[in-house]
């Protein structure tokens, strides 16, 4: 069930979706994650100048990259300078965070709800004879589903949703739409304050999808 009903728009000013590199990341995938967000959440995105990611972050035992901890160096060094209402951290590292009895769980990205920041990764979107198109697919998914988590949306049951907890597998994301489901499309256009694009299934998913 979703965890957060929205009372209505909380957004005084126009909101904005900024874009920020860490590390090593894909940047042809950045034009399409851009038309992604506009397409399903009708906001524009724009991008940061890149960053190294920040050290303590770090996880040797895994070699990869604590996502809450790159939430929290985005939150308290990037978005106050930004002028931006959401950021998404964006990168090829390998990212993780604790998931119930594992300590360090390999993810897709990760974002606070009803936070300001959100961390998406292209590592584990990569799997053997993936396709540039499908790539893209993947990646515009998984960026806007955390989003969906900043606006206040938790994981939602309805099948095939944007918000459907992918449970560590690709192949949910390549199932879903790519759209939001009834339920969360309203809580959204609530937050938000006004509607969101019509689509009954995600640009990258119709030309790129399995």
């Amino acid at each position: 069930m979703l965890a957060l009903g929205l009372a209505g728009p909380i957004l005084a000013e126009e909101p904005k979706v900024c874009l920020h590199p860490l590390g090593p990341y894909e940047k042809e995938l950045l034009a399409v994650v851009k038309q992604g967000v506009n397409d399903t959440f009708g906001l524009a995105a724009t991008e940061l100048p890149a960053l190294p990611p920040p050290k303590k972050a770090f996880y040797p035992p895994r070699q990869r990259y604590r996502a809450e901890k790159l939430l929290d160096y985005l939150d308290a060094v990037i978005a106050s300078k930004s002028g931006c209402t959401w950021i998404v951290g964006f990168t090829s590292m390998d990212i993780s965070t604790t998931k119930g009895w594992t300590k360090d769980w390999g993810i897709f990205g990760l974002g606070n709800m009803g936070g300001t920041s959100v961390v998406v990764s292209t590592k584990r979107l990569h799997t053997a004879k993936v396709s540039p198109g499908l790539l893209a697919a993947r990646t515009v998914k998984v960026v806007n589903h955390e989003l969906g988590h900043a606006l206040g949306l938790d994981h939602c049951p309805t099948p095939r949703c944007l918000m459907e907890d992918a449970k560590g597998t690709i192949k949910t994301v390549d199932a879903e739409t790519g759209v939001l489901c009834d339920r969360c499309r309203a809580l959204v256009e609530k937050r938000l304050g006004r509607p969101l694009p019509v689509r009954k299934e995600a640009r990258q998913s119709k030309e790129h999808g399995p």
